[in-house]
């Protein structure tokens, strides 16, 4: 057995108590980092190796009392100690980092030259999943069957199948990619863009960026949006994309909030020239304030920002960190390097421009 330097790492429950074999063989101590921001036993002393505030911790954002503002302070919590020079590397539990929670956390990594990472493709599967189950969802009229069980009516629908249709993925990254994946399995064919539009695998056809996404949605029975947000992407699925799009096609958002133009959304579903539907885990505010009328849409599908959310992509998510650290312990590059594009924000953020150059 490799024999590693002693590392000390931090992190939120349940990662210490949940995988002793991994850390026994690491040579790694793991302190438990509190939801209110402390650390058990500290003496204000230690220098931890890494960092990693695991998705459970979101269940801050739903305690009533706590909320949005509880979560915001345990990540200030871990950028205080990176600016203090106490921790060396925070991994972010997220594929996207537009999100200001995160911000304190990516601002002081880069100030202090500190490593960060974060986790792009781990929540391919589940997202695929969800993104391929919504789709079956509409095409077998599954909410008009459970309605007529509701009312005792028993009438045969007519439905379509996938096979044939085609979807269009709108950001081919970790996530698209594997929508790719599961709609080939299903007899669809695939459209997508990205910024290189090389060709990649169970797409039938790259676009690039720069072809403009009313191309790419021409045609569409589907448009999946998958895009990092980015000063770039926000906004980008407007009016002249939506009326691109097919009168009976759905639109998918399980990117940001922000890619979706909300009033130019809004009008496309109200009117009966616009689109089909819509299924949207994501939105600009989040929670989803009662007072929207998406809310009261009847083509519209929303789910609470959980289409990542199952079992197995909690513990991909936890093993993700621990291989980092065994790459820590091994000398090696960490993966999920956040890229300097990712990072603007944040440093912006505080109203500061130091050069972006994480290690």
């Amino acid at each position: 057995m490799a024999s590693f330097p002693a590392l000390r790492l931090l992190a939120t429950a349940p990662l210490r108590d949940d995988y002793g074999d991994d850390w026994k063989a690491l040579n790694a101590e793991v302190s438990t980092l509190n939801l209110d921001g402390t650390i058990a036993g500290d003496d204000g002393s230690t220098v931890f190796d890494g960092a990693f505030i695991s998705a459970e911790a979101f269940a801050l954002f739903f305690t009533p009392g706590k909320g949005k503002p509880a979560l915001c302070a345990l990540y200030d919590a871990v950028g205080a100690l990176v600016a203090a020079g106490r921790v060396k590397w925070a991994h972010l539990c997220a594929s996207g980092l537009d999100v200001p929670i995160f911000f304190s956390v990516m601002h002081a990594c880069v100030e202090r030259n500190a490593k960060i990472t974060h986790c792009p493709g781990v929540y391919g599967r589940p997202m695929g999943e969800y993104v391929l189950a919504h789709m079956l969802s509409i095409n077998r009229r599954l909410p008009e069957h459970a309605e007529n069980q509701r009312r005792k009516v028993y009438k045969p629908l007519m439905q379509k199948e996938l096979t044939g249709c085609t979807v269009a993925i709108v950001g081919a990254g970790g996530i698209g990619a594997e929508v790719a994946r599961l709609c080939k399995a299903f007899g669809m064919r695939v459209v997508g863009t990205r910024r290189r539009a090389a060709p990649a695998p169970n797409f039938d056809a790259m676009m690039p960026a720069d072809a403009g996404l009313e191309a790419v949605v021409d045609g569409a029975d589907f448009v999946v949006v998958a895009l990092p947000h980015t000063p770039a992407t926000r906004r980008c699925v407007g009016a002249s994309v939506l009326a691109a799009m097919k009168p009976d096609a759905w639109l998918v958002n399980v990117s940001r909030g922000g890619v979706v133009d909300d009033a130019a959304l809004f009008a496309a579903l109200k009117d009966d020239a616009g689109i089909a539907g819509a299924v949207l885990d994501v939105f600009s505010t989040e929670p989803l304030p009662s007072e929207s009328e998406l809310w009261d849409l009847p083509n519209v599908v929303i789910t609470p920002h959980d289409s990542y959310k199952t079992t197995r992509a909690a513990v991909d998510n936890h093993r993700y960190w621990i291989d980092n650290v065994a790459r820590v312990a091994r000398g090696e590059a960490l993966l999920g390097a956040v890229a300097a594009e990712f990072l603007k924000p944040a440093v912006e953020s505080a109203g500061s421009t130091p050069d972006i150059t994480i290690k």
